[in-house]
């Protein structure tokens, strides 16, 4: 009896292992013949967020190389760029704008009402401003390491592959010198090119000087409007989709949404429409964490 209950058992070893060999070489066959790759993708990038800087749509690029360690993690690093243009419009539709309809005795108390102090009763006008900037596009060359997880494990065989990737990156982020000056204020205001101050029309067809000698411009007075580089960093992450994932090319559609710490770019929409803002020789730089999302479309070369 216990022969038999022995010999069952060694019986049941030996078929236990040699069925484990067998799903080892299953398992094994089973893995991806094609499993590096190289890719570029490129695509339409937004800021995202309140008062992330006065950007039109930008542009993003990147190319890269995936290693498979298996049928479900990838890995491996990429070079990107990001460029955002600065855009006037946007500043135009943030600051053309009724700022204040106050009265004033005279051309002194103008400040302070301006600033939403006291109101005293005399002249009475209509004021706000409207400027013109150059320059101001941000750039970020960005080294980053992918981590690439697809949801469905992929084989030789699959026609589509549903992801997600992680990216964090180092980047050198340059932003432009800005230039530009008070284009024209609006209603009752305007700026003399001649000594490039402001003059205010109280109603009575003079025109008299707001008292600032400093004037607003990319001088020696305003080194925050110079181009400013700096290495920041942050990371990316988002949903993907790749056909033929396993074949010699496949192509793939993400959205990578990203957050870079603080970096240095235009945004008037951070500062309170007052002369305070205009005067202040920050203005209208930021330094702050960048929002944003990339739409990239690529293709990838497996072998």
């Amino acid at each position: 009896m216990r022969k038999s209950v022995g010999l069952a058992f060694l019986i049941t070893l030996i078929t236990h292992t040699l069925f484990a060999q067998d799903e080892g070489n299953i398992v094994k066959r089973e893995r991806i013949a094609k499993n590096q790759g190289i890719f570029v993708s490129l695509g339409p990038s937004f800021t995202l967020g309140k008062n992330i800087g006065d950007y039109s749509t930008g542009l993003n690029i990147e190319a890269g190389y995936l290693k498979r360690l298996n049928r479900i993690l990838s890995i491996g690093p990429s070079i990107s760029y990001v460029g955002f243009n600065y855009d006037p419009a946007k500043t135009k539709a943030k600051t053309a704008a009724d700022l204040y309809t106050g009265v004033a005795d005279d051309i002194n108390d103008w400040h302070e009402t301006y600033d939403g102090g006291g109101l005293p009763s005399n002249q009475q006008f209509n004021y706000g401003y409207l400027l013109n900037l150059k320059g101001g596009n941000v750039s970020l060359l960005s080294l980053a390491a992918n981590i690439k997880l697809n949801v469905i494990p992929v084989t030789d065989h699959s026609r589509i592959s549903v992801y997600g990737f992680i990216k964090p990156f180092v980047s050198l982020a340059k932003r432009n010198a800005v230039s530009g000056k008070g284009e024209r204020y609006v209603y009752e205001a305007y700026v003399d090119p001649d000594d490039n101050k402001l003059y205010y029309n109280q109603g009575d067809q003079v025109w008299y000087p707001d008292g600032y000698t400093d004037t607003w411009g990319p001088s020696s007075t305003y080194p925050a409007l110079k181009s400013k580089s700096k290495v920041s960093g942050g990371l990316f992450v988002g949903p993907g989709v790749e056909i033929n994932p396993a074949k010699g090319f496949s192509f793939f559609g993400q959205a990578a949404f990203g957050y870079t710490f603080p970096i240095s770019y235009v945004s008037t929409e951070s500062y309170p429409k007052k002369v305070a803002s205009y005067t202040n020789k920050e203005f209208p730089i930021v330094e702050k964490g960048f929002p944003s999302i990339n739409i990239q479309v690529g293709a990838s070369y497996n072998f």
